[in-house]
Parts: structure tokens; sequence; C-alpha cells
């Protein structure tokens, strides 16, 4: 039997504003670990608005790499409008930052996950831990929907409202789902938590009241939106526990020291 592939599609970039981030955290840390974990084969690297120092870095690796400036959001336009064309429709992608941390296995939870939902995410954000509802996700509430838990051979998994630019999902959907994925790539920074309410069908009314009542009437129209929209509900899943974490120290997944990795 065929070994399935998971092509990785690394952004990296030297422009950005510092954050605090995990000594080990670096971006030289992050791709050796993701090299590490999910191989040189069928890993590309788009180095956006990179030092010549850090595309020599780069070079040196001999991973497939080419060089853009398209900016934060402009990289992922150029993704949906160039990059996934170059895959079949049956492959697997993971679209990764240059601030994540994996741990082994991550590779094959991803494969896994991918059997049973349209986006995997081995990232479980912090934000969705604050029942009092003072946590940066909305949606998280005393009253919010419950999650579903899910099972594959090694991993469980919880359904999520939404997760970051860093996430797996077969071509097919990501085509499927482009018109999604370039109106929430506009500007300078995309806003994938938007694009992930809108795909995963968030559309409880008494959110809406919620949200406008608390000002925010820019997702309530999205979830409105939702309401009254018949495209197809995708599900996101969340690896519990965490099998990565964004680096910076603010957000880590919760349980794991990650500066042990």
């Amino acid at each position: 039997m065929t070994e399935k592939k998971l092509h990785v599609i690394y952004r990296i970039s030297d422009k950005g504003n510092p954050k605090p981030k995990l000594p080990n955290g670096g971006k030289g840390d992050c791709l050796l670990n993701a090299v590490e974990i999910f191989g040189a084969e069928n890993f590309h690297v788009i180095a956006d608005n990179c030092t010549e120092e850090t595309i020599k870095i780069l070079q040196s690796t001999g991973l497939s790499m080419e060089i853009t400036a398209n900016g934060n959001a402009g990289t992922c336009r150029y993704i949906f409008n160039e990059v996934i064309n170059r895959y079949a429709p049956d492959d697997n992608l993971y679209l990764l930052e240059d601030d994540y941390l994996h741990l082994p296995g991550s590779r094959e939870a991803i494969l896994e996950g991918l059997e049973i939902a349209d986006y995997v995410t081995l990232y479980d954000h912090p934000d969705l831990y604050h029942p009092d509802g003072r946590g940066p996700n909305p949606f998280v509430h005393d009253d919010m929907p419950k999650s579903s838990v899910y099972l594959t051979p090694h991993s469980h998994w919880r359904s999520t409202v939404s997760t970051t630019f860093t996430y797996a999902a077969k071509v097919r959907t990501l085509l499927e789902d482009r018109d999604i994925w370039k109106e929430f790539c506009k500007g300078k920074i995309p806003t994938a938590f938007l694009a992930f309410v809108t795909l995963t069908g968030q559309d409880d009314l008494n959110e809406a009241k919620r949200f406008v009542k608390s000002g925010i009437s820019s997702l309530a129209q999205i979830v409105v939106n939702n309401f009254f929209n018949e495209r197809k509900k995708r599900l996101l899943i969340s690896s519990i526990p965490s099998m990565a974490t964004h680096t910076e120290t603010a957000y880590l997944a919760p349980l794991i020291d990650w500066s042990k990795i």
C-alpha cells in the first residue's frame, strides 16, 4: 500500500512585529523542527521579504524554495492564486507559518485527521479555555455551543470554531473554498479567524445578537450571513492535547513544556 503524502508549504519572513517567543522558538529552531518532524521531501519554503542572510541559510539546506516579496496577506493570496494549483486535488497540504513547534507523530496525526475532517490543526489554542467570556475568542463563553470529540487510531480531536493560518486540508477543499480565503486575505494581515467562522458555518442568531450588543457588528454580520447561506459547513478539528504550538509565549498550547522540545 502506497504511503500517503503530506506536502508542507512553509512560509517564512523576516518582516513582522517582534513578540516574546520561547527561547527555542526562533525562526531557525522552528524550521529545523519542522524538517525533522515532516521530512525534507515534499517540503516547500516560500521565503517572503527575507534578508540575504536568511536566504543563504535556506539555500544551504537544499530544501525546495522560492523567494517572494508579497507581504503577509499577499503571500496567502499567492498560495491560493498559484501555489495550490501545482498539486493534485486529492493531495494533502499543510500550510505552516514560521513560528510553530511540533511534537513527534505530527505528520501521522494530520493524515489521520484529514480522514475525518475538512480542516485539521495540531494547535490546541489557549483562547478556547476562557468560559468566563474574557478571552480573545468571542465564541468562548459559558453558553457556547458544545464541541464534538473524535477518535482516530493515535489521537483525540475536538471540533472547533477557528484556528490560525497554520492548518492542513486537502487541495480539493482549498480549491472549493478559495473564494472565502481570498476574501479574508485582503489588506496586509490575513484574518484566518473570520475565514474559519465563515467556513465552519457559525450561524447561531443568539450569538449574533450578543455580538451586536458587544459592539462586534462585523462578526454579527458574518453569523447572520451564515444563517441564510446554503454553503456546506466545514469541519475543523484540533488535536487534544496539542501536538503543536505557536511559539509566542502569550499563546502557548496548554499542558506541555514546550521549552523542552
